[in-house]
C-alpha cells in the first residue's frame, strides 16, 4: 500500500475503526483491517494512536510493535547492540550517490521509539537524536502498513503537512521501504529523505527497494 501525495483527494475523512470478523482476530488483523478499508484510513488511525487522540488503536499498536516474534526478529537483527554487530554505513553510503538523495538511513522502530541504527548524509555531519518518539517518527508508518510510504512534498500531504519533521524543516520529500526478516516481521525502515521537494520516480523507487533486500540480507544473513 503507497501512498503518495500526488495521487488521490487532499482530503481526508476520517474512518471508524472496523469491527473485526470474529473474536479470534488479532491485533495485527484489526490494523491491517484498517489499512484495507484505504492506506488514508490506516495512516490516519496510526497517527492519532501515536498522539495520544484514539486510545484503542494505541492498545493495538503497541501490541503489535510489542508482539514477541517481532521483538525477537529485532533482538536477531544485531542493531540494537552496542555497538550494533552489523555495520551498514557503507551501504547506505553507496545509496546517496545512487539514488541521488542527500540523507539516508535504517531506522529501528521499538514499541516505545525510533532508533537510527546507521544513518549517512551527502554533506556534513548527521544531527539531532539517535532515537525519537513514534510521535516523531514516520518510519512508523511504514513499518505498520507493511508497505512503502512515498511522499514527495510532504505540504501537499493531507495527513502529514503538520508532522513534527514537517512543521520543522527536516523532512520534506521522503521515501521509507519497510525491512523485514525471513518470516515477515517488519522491524524498521530503509529510508531517504530531502529537506526539499523531490518526485521519486520509478526507477527509484524500485532502486530503493531492490537495495533494501541487500540490506535486509546483511542484517539478517540470507
Amino acid at each position: 500500500m503507497s501512498v503518495n501525495p500526488d495521487e488521490g483527494e487532499n482530503t481526508v475523512d476520517p474512518v471508524d475503526e472496523p469491527a473485526p470478523d470474529s473474536g479470534t482476530a488479532t491485533d495485527a488483523d484489526r490494523l491491517a483491517a484498517l489499512f484495507d478499508t484505504s492506506p488514508e484510513a490506516g495512516l490516519l488511525a496510526v497517527l492519532e494512536a501515536v498522539r495520544g487522540r484514539n486510545p484503542d488503536v494505541a492498545r493495538t499498536l503497541h501490541a503489535v510493535l510489542s508482539d514477541p516474534a517481532r521483538m525477537r526478529a529485532l533482538k536477531d537483527s544485531g542493531l540494537l547492540d552496542d555497538p550494533p554487530t552489523h555495520n551498514l554505513d557503507e551501504t547506505i553510503r553507496l545509496t546517496i550517490d545512487a539514488v541521488g538523495v542527500p540523507h539516508v538511513a535504517v531506522n529501528l522502530i521499538t514499541p516505545e521509539e525510533q532508533a537510527t541504527a546507521a544513518i549517512a548524509f551527502r554533506s556534513g555531519s548527521p544531527e539531532g537524536p539517535g532515537t525519537r518518539s513514534l510521535v516523531d517518527s514516520l518510519c512508523v508508518l511504514p513499518v505498520v502498513s507493511g508497505s512503502p510510504l512515498i511522499i514527495d512534498d510532504i505540504a501537499d500531504h493531507a495527513l502529514l503537512a503538520d508532522h513534527p519533521t514537517a512543521v520543522s524543516g527536516e523532512v520534506t520529500a521522503y521515501l521509507g521501504i519497510p525491512l523485514a526478516d525471513d518470516e515477515g516481521h517488519v522491524i524498521g525502515t530503509f529510508c531517504a529523505w530531502d529537506s526539499v521537494p523531490h518526485h521519486w520516480s520509478s526507477a527509484e523507487v524500485q532502486l530503493m527497494s531492490d537495495l533494501s533486500i541487500l540490506v535486509q540480507e546483511l542484517i539478517f544473513g540470507r
